[in-house]
């Protein structure tokens, strides 16, 4: 199936979770569907997802979906082990989206509604994957078993930040 698509199905389905979240009753939900969605370049390897703004708009001028330009989300996201991140990432935009600009309190107040706990748990993993993907080399420790993507070779240098061992150098798995 088509990335575009399939993005499209999970937004939709994301959309149709929000509307059932008593505390979002009262916020422009149904909008979200006239958002544009995109794709961020697949070599990101820190930002996960972004809600862009239109040009010209303060954020704290930011009043609803119709403010929002686009939400890009990483490719990566719509793999099959990774699709339930995809829909966190995508309520975490649309919470943006919705006005809410900032990761304080209230943001994450309702960020905490999604109901599926184990996509909200689920960033560290894909970090780490999108980094192991892109990087040549792990730093493994030999003995916590802890390992650090790098572009380079350690050469015997470099310690783990847990044990304080000096970590082996193995070719990451492309």
């Amino acid at each position: 199936m088509d990335d575009e698509l399939v993005l499209r199905k999970i937004a939709n389905s994301v959309i149709l979770t929000m509307c059932e979240i008593p505390e979002l009753d009262h916020l422009q939900v149904e909008q979200l569907h006239e958002i544009p969605l995109g794709f961020l370049r697949k070599d990101a390897t820190r930002l996960h997802a972004v809600c862009r703004y239109r040009k010209g708009i303060a954020k704290s001028q930011i009043s609803g979906p119709k403010d929002v330009r686009c939400v890009d989300i990483h490719p990566v996201a719509l793999e099959h082990e990774f699709r339930l991140y995809a829909a966190f990432l995508l309520y975490h935009e649309f919470i943006h989206a919705l006005g809410f600009t900032g990761h304080d309190r209230n943001f994450r107040r309702l960020e905490a509604l999604w109901p599926n706990t184990t996509a909200t748990k689920m960033g560290e993993m894909f970090g780490l994957h999108l980094r192991r993907k892109r990087f040549k080399w792990l730093w493994r420790c030999p003995q916590c078993s802890k390992e650090y993507p790098r572009n380079r070779r350690g050469n015997g240098r470099y310690r783990c930040r847990e044990c304080r061992v000096v970590l082996i150098d193995v070719p990451a798995e492309s």
